[in-house]
């Protein structure tokens, strides 16, 4: 009986470490602003209808972390982004993509992020804005404007 109880045991933990998500890869992001139900003292923020705007511009996986359970959608800022790479980073899919007024604009879906959007029939709750000198990322869209 024991045998069998660690044998369940290892087998458990070997599942939740195989199934397991990646994290989300703040890495190279210039700033973040998280849209949060709450205000969150110590950061910059603006009152948005019912939710708060917050501005981080340090440390974004601990605020992330941290605030998790208030969060509604952020959005990363870079100076640049291979988008392919950025998809393989989040176990994502990018399958759509527009141009409108010089910015490039791109959709897809990651399980690594639990809210998304119905567009054209398909989850979305990736989207990325290329500009000249700036690319946002948003999840599950971009919330703020381009």
């Amino acid at each position: 009986m024991k045998n069998l109880i660690v044998f369940f045991l290892i087998v458990s933990l070997f599942a939740f470490l195989y199934f397991q998500s990646p994290s989300l890869s703040f890495d190279e992001a210039c700033s973040a602003c998280f849209v949060v139900e709450k205000e969150v003292e110590g950061f910059d923020q603006i009152k948005n209808g019912n939710d708060f705007l917050v501005q981080v511009y340090e440390d974004f996986e601990n605020f992330y972390n941290s605030y998790n359970e208030i969060i509604k959608g952020f959005n990363l800022y870079f100076t640049s982004l291979e988008i392919d790479q950025f998809a393989k980073k989040v176990n994502g899919q990018i399958y759509q993509s527009q141009s409108v007024e010089n910015i490039d604009i791109y959709y897809g879906y990651t399980s690594m992020f639990k809210d998304f959007r119905y567009l054209q029939g398909r989850k979305v709750n990736i989207q990325i804005a290329v500009k000249e000198n700036e690319v946002i990322v948003g999840f599950p869209l971009i919330l703020t404007g381009f």
